[in-house]
């Protein structure tokens, strides 16, 4: 199938060569009917009768119907030329048509094809040759067209090795064309899939370029600032620790979460830099460490009520288990972000029955119509790939509930197998 599609583009724009080989079958077929029709006579030995007559016009039509199908080669092409050779072996037809016809079952089909449709051509070429070169003159035989001055010149019949010489020729010119042909096309196809992979490493390297130079600025730019924050939240903490508790207990969350979140950005920045690394996807948290996500929300400062259920959490796809911890992730942060000081409720399910679930709705600051920033497009990219449902809507009473579910995906092993 696919030595037919790199075939295809010979095929292209081609009609001409249809056109020649019609005409050029055509000819021959009638030159075959009519050396057939004289060598009969000299059998029988009596002139032509009007049912001899129409036996050689029904066969002149039948070279002809044959000679239609040649345009479907392309398409048909052992097809064509098994139907043509097994016409040539049981009537006096010429194996033009089968030649043509093997000419293309050598550009477009497997070798085993190729085998069968070369014998069964080889030998419908030796029977028509057979019988052409057993004529004693021109009018009777093709090949001695080629060597009588006269027309109707009798000149007995070819040595027994002429027919075999003539069929080794004319099947090696037709097969060696369509060798030939099916070598340049595999030679082409080739040659444009190396220029298609190294068009891909040429984007890729490109890529590669691009994520690297957003990682530098990211870490130039976000990993000041987050020292800086945790340079000063620090000396915060130091300075009120005797004074003011509380005070310095905020600082010292502060640095922690500075410090945290530098080590996050040095994390992410790696997946940035090498993305197909599977120790790094690795290193982002799953769903079992939810439960410290929402300490750490609490510790916060956000008035949050969770509820966490997870169960067989070890047979969960891990890829599954780090999108819901993201999803999480960025519901609280959408909280934080566009709901200060309200409320959140949340809750998180997960067992293999119902798959994973998560919940989670606050009150909105803002009484205008839903607008999804780049956290919410985000979310919602990042569970369709995961082949989960995202639902977002703002109630009567101005609460925003967000509700996503996640399938229930089985890890696979390291052997392969399901445990």
């Amino acid at each position: 199938m696919e030595l037919m599609e790199r075939a295809k583009g010979w095929g292209r724009a081609t009609w001409w060569r249809s056109v020649l080989w019609t005409f050029a079958c055509i000819s021959s077929t009638t030159l075959a009917v009519a050396s057939g029709e004289v060598r009969s006579e000299r059998v029988a030995g009596r002139p032509p009768d009007d049912l001899s007559s129409g036996w050689w016009l029904l066969l002149w039509l039948l070279g002809i119907a044959l000679i239609v199908l040649l345009w479907w080669r392309r398409r048909w092409p052992w097809q064509i030329a098994g139907v043509a050779s097994v016409a040539t072996l049981v009537t006096p037809l010429d194996p033009l048509v089968a030649l043509v016809a093997l000419m293309h079952v050598w550009i477009r089909c497997g070798w085993r094809t190729v085998a069968a449709s070369t014998v069964l051509v080889t030998a419908a070429t030796f029977a028509a040759t057979w019988r052409d070169t057993r004529g004693v003159s021109s009018d009777g035989s093709f090949w001695w067209t080629w060597f009588s001055s006269e027309q109707g010149e009798t000149m007995g019949a070819f040595e027994w090795w002429v027919p075999v010489l003539i069929t080794v020729v004319v099947v090696t010119l037709f097969a060696g064309v369509g060798g030939l042909r099916r070598a340049l096309s595999q030679s082409q196809a080739s040659e444009e899939g190396h220029r298609a992979v190294a068009a891909e490493l040429s984007d890729e390297v490109a890529r590669q370029a691009e994520r690297e130079r957003i990682a530098r600025e990211v870490h130039d730019v976000i990993g000041h600032r987050l020292s800086l924050l945790s340079i000063h939240a620090g000396a915060l903490e130091a300075q009120t620790r005797d004074r003011d508790e509380r005070l310095a207990g905020s600082a010292a969350l502060v640095r922690e979460s500075a410090a945290q979140t530098s080590a996050d950005l040095r994390s992410l920045l790696e997946v940035l830099r090498r993305p197909d690394d599977p120790d790094l996807a690795e290193a982002v948290p799953g769903l079992d460490a939810v439960p410290a996500l929402v300490d750490e929300t609490v510790a916060h400062g956000m008035h949050l009520v969770a509820t966490v259920m997870i169960d067989a959490v070890t047979t969960l796809d891990p890829a599954v288990g780090r999108t819901a911890y993201r999803v999480v992730q960025e519901l609280l942060t959408n909280a934080r972000r566009h709901a200060p000081g309200s409320g959140v409720r949340l809750v998180v399910q997960a067992r293999p029955d119902l798959g994973v679930t998560i919940e989670a709705a606050n009150h909105r600051l803002d009484p205008g119509p839903l607008v999804k920033g780049n956290g919410l497009t985000g979310l919602d990219e990042r569970v369709a790939r995961a082949g989960g449902e995202v639902h977002v809507h703002v109630d009567d009473d101005g609460v925003l509930r967000t509700a996503v579910r996640l399938p229930w995906l089985l890890t696979t092993a390291t052997d392969g197998t399901t445990p």
